[in-house]
């Protein structure tokens, strides 16, 4: 690996990372709020990014797939540390909570340590859903679209690293239009929330963190009850984009090219709806016969489980109220989760479909030694290469939650509250059954929860890299 070319794009990410302190600066500003929360970090990221920015790399130098890997692991946990000053330097959270807050937002997990989120200022309730909102798409991903990393798309490791789901390939042959395209489509979809929200009759500022909390399927709401205030239509607006962000955004790609055919052929799509849909009903069947309400039981519903599914983490009623089946079901849709090359967390419904289907593959060779069967996907066959790579990542997830249900289950809570708070976390979620609040757990237990939080985001591989290169 060259130190110079990873050193050069660490500092670029920096700088990038420096420019995103602007915007909530013109919020507290706006509002007569102290900017220094945001200043001071601001300039340390442009600063460092400066001094590394310096260093040279040859433009014939590769960028391999470790180095990306690399990159994004090490971007990741210095963007948490810095995001966190705002909350700290307010004096809002100590800086483990602050810690927290910030992976939770830039991971769109959704968890606060903030019991009353409506007496923080302005800025700052801008600043952590400003986190979802760049978080749902990637860090990197935004800067790549500010500041070119490379030429001759170096980066294209970078974006593999940091996008969600089992494969990242361009829309068009550069993928800097690419990135513009998945932009373009993000915001678009943004701004026609944010405009039905004003029109639910929810005032502007609101409408945007709602809209940025929804759009990444991270959570943070500007209410203490999250959604539970918000009249019907607003929520029934959440719930729909909630699930229209846990599509693909190639299938929105391939409508706008006029390709609807090829996008409703979608092998992972009719699964995402099919699963949504039933989840709904058997929700909305045991939601009525407890609470009795038809239109709350159905509104509920629809809500709870788009929020599920979507690792959105919004929530409206008292999920508490729940049996276990209707929890195990949320931890089932929190774990699967919504479509690769969409906003969301959790293993993906792609590599769910290919595990199972390797599974039956192997159980039918079992029966019948010599059958062959290739296995396929969207129409396409799998490689061996990816099969064992998505079989190696479900392992992976499992195995991860397991070592962090036994940390955070030193902390003597019950095994219920242990499993929400490390399923919560680990899938990007953010509901959370139970009145325990996020800051009564030990520091160990929060480190280990961010950890989870940002393996689940980039999804294991590159902090992995990162430890195994350490250990070299």
């Amino acid at each position: 690996m060259k130190s110079n070319i990873v050193n050069n794009f660490l500092g670029k990410v920096l700088i990038g990372i420096a420019l995103l302190f602007i915007f909530p600066i013109i919020v507290a500003v706006a509002n007569g709020e102290p900017i220094m929360p945001f200043m001071v970090p601001l300039c340390i990221s442009l600063m460092i990014g400066l001094v590394l920015n310096l260093y040279e790399f040859k433009q014939s130098d590769n960028l391999y797939a470790k180095d990306g890997l690399k990159i994004v692991a090490v971007s990741w946990v210095i963007l948490s540390i810095i995001g966190a000053f705002p909350m700290y330097l307010n004096r809002d959270a100590s800086f483990i909570d602050a810690i927290v807050e910030t992976v939770s937002g830039f991971t769109t997990t959704g968890i606060s340590v903030f019991k009353d989120v409506e007496s923080l200022n302005s800025s700052i309730l801008f600043w952590r859903s400003f986190t979802n909102f760049v978080g749902g798409m990637g860090v990197l991903a935004l800067v790549m679209v500010i500041i070119p990393l490379s030429k001759n798309d170096k980066s294209m490791h970078v974006l593999k690293a940091e996008m969600p789901g089992p494969s990242v390939s361009k829309l068009v042959p550069s993928m800097k239009k690419t990135l513009i395209y998945l932009y373009g489509i993000y915001i678009g979809l943004t701004f026609v929330e944010f405009i039905l929200l004003l029109f639910g009759g929810n005032n502007a500022f609101n409408s945007m963190l709602l809209s940025f909390a929804t759009a990444s399927t991270g959570g943070f709401s500007p209410f203490n009850d999250s959604c539970e205030s918000l009249n019907i239509f607003s929520k029934y607006v959440i719930s729909v984009f909630m699930i229209l962000f846990g599509v693909n955004f190639n299938i929105y790609f391939l409508i706008l090219m006029k390709d609807i055919k090829s996008a409703l052929k979608s092998e992972e799509l009719r699964w995402y709806i099919a699963i949504a849909v039933i989840a709904i009903v058997v929700v909305f069947g045991n939601t009525l016969a407890i609470i009795g309400n038809v239109e709350k039981a159905m509104v509920d519903s629809v809500f709870q489980v788009s929020s599920f599914i979507t690792s959105t983490g919004f929530g409206v009623g008292n999920i508490n109220i729940y049996s276990a089946g209707l929890k195990v079901l949320a931890f089932v849709l929190m774990a699967v989760c919504a479509c690769a090359g969409s906003t969301c967390g959790g293993m993906k419904l792609s590599r769910v479909i290919i595990s199972l289907k390797s599974v039956r593959r192997d159980l039918i060779k079992l029966i019948h030694p010599n059958s062959v069967e290739t296995i396929k996907f969207e129409g396409k066959k799998i490689s061996d290469d990816t099969i064992n790579t998505t079989n190696t990542f479900v392992i992976l997830f499992i195995l991860l939650i397991i070592i962090s249900l036994f940390i955070v289950g030193l902390d003597k809570f019950d095994l219920e509250t242990t499993f929400n708070a490390v399923m919560t976390t680990f899938t990007n979620n953010g509901l959370f059954f139970g009145d325990i609040s996020f800051t009564e757990f030990t520091t160990l237990s929060k480190i280990t929860m961010c950890i989870g939080m940002l393996c689940g985001r980039l999804e294991i591989f590159p902090f992995v890299t990162l430890l195994a290169e350490k250990k070299k």
